[in-house]
């Protein structure tokens, strides 16, 4: 009997084992399943997201392709892209050292008689580096500013945002421009005649933004466009297209009706 008694408890230990290396093996397997799951169900959202995003893209290459105000839609990949394309009458961004900002004034209306600029952002160290040298990259950006009028006369303008009117000749500006701009400076046109206006940033890029007493002809195009998945995965890009420009070299060709002589 005694035999026969140990002989159980061994057999239920042995029992016991099994059902404690049988729950190891389900929890395990169990939680391989949902991490199986968990990675298949990131790598569909992941894929969705890629879908979304790309067919967001295709939204603004075919805002692109022909520029014309208003909202639009089209399908991409089984998707729905919405995309809107609005005229904005203010010059806005960044432009490195000697590019060229370009402002058209053609059909402005006559009661445009001046424009401002913002230039520098304070709070960037490349732009704002906290010196005054006359060299590049020394100092937050000067400006030269060229306006042309229908009768191809030129006149020329320039500013400093720090005091470098000894080294340059430029005129210092002292006035803070709104939000995060450093300066602001306005200057007369003739919304009658004056055609265009190129603003070139000297030492330095600057961040710039440039507006009328009016509103001015259309400057730029915000492009926005959206796509959602049908897991509710959504991208949207935005992109800002400004009329084309003359690039920033033939800011030094001299153009002539006739021959030119040395």
């Amino acid at each position: 009997m005694k035999n026969s008694g140990q002989a159980l408890r061994n057999s239920g230990q042995a029992v016991l084992l099994v059902l404690v290396v049988v729950a190891v093996a389900l929890a395990f397997g169990l939680s391989i399943i949902s991490q199986s799951n968990t990675e298949l169900k990131i790598s569909f959202q992941d894929q969705e997201a890629a879908r979304a995003f790309n067919a967001a893209e295709a939204g603004i290459e075919e805002a692109l392709k022909n520029i014309a105000v208003g909202d639009y839609s089209l399908n991409v990949d089984d998707l729905n892209v919405n995309y809107s394309v609005a005229s904005q009458s203010t010059l806005e961004g960044v432009f490195a050292e000697n590019e060229s900002a370009q402002v058209s004034l053609s059909g402005a209306s006559g009661g445009l008689t001046q424009l401002t600029v913002e230039w520098v952002d304070s709070d960037s160290s490349l732009e704002n580096p906290g010196s005054c040298l006359n060299q590049s990259g020394g100092a937050p950006a000067s400006l030269e500013i060229t306006l042309t009028d229908s009768a191809n006369q030129i006149r020329r303008l320039g500013y400093n945002a720090c005091d470098l009117s000894a080294e340059n000749n430029l005129t210092n500006v002292t006035d803070s421009g709104s939000g995060n701009y450093l300066r602001q400076v306005s200057f007369a046109v003739d919304g009658g005649t004056d055609i265009l206006v190129r603003i070139r940033p000297l030492y330095n890029q600057t961040s710039l933004r440039i507006f009328g007493n009016v509103d001015l002809p259309t400057q730029a195009y915000k492009i926005d466009s959206e796509a959602q998945a049908p897991t509710l995965e959504a991208r949207a890009i935005k992109v800002t297209r400004t009329e084309p420009a003359t690039p920033a070299i033939f800011d030094y060709v001299l153009f002539s009706g006739s021959s030119i002589s040395k």
